[in-house]
């Protein structure tokens, strides 16, 4: 992945942690969407936004999201 890439990436996250911790759930799920959209195999990124589906009652798709953030942090 180019250096460019990696901070847009990183520039999603920041923007969807910063949405989480707000309360802005819905802002929160698009801007880690945007993330994966740039490096599918980053678990963190997976694993937040299960967390953030959690909070809006989104029970199954928050435990498929978890799930791949410790597939992939297991090497799976």
């Amino acid at each position: 992945m180019q250096i460019v890439e990696l901070m847009k990436e990183r520039m999603w996250v920041k923007d969807g942690n910063l949405s989480d911790s707000e309360g802005e759930y819905e802002k929160a799920i698009i801007a880690y969407d945007h993330a994966l959209q740039i490096d599918p195999t980053d678990a963190e990124v997976w694993y937040d936004k299960g967390e953030t589906l959690k909070k809006m009652g989104k029970i199954a798709e928050a435990n498929q999201c978890i799930e791949t953030a410790l597939n992939l942090y297991c090497g799976k």
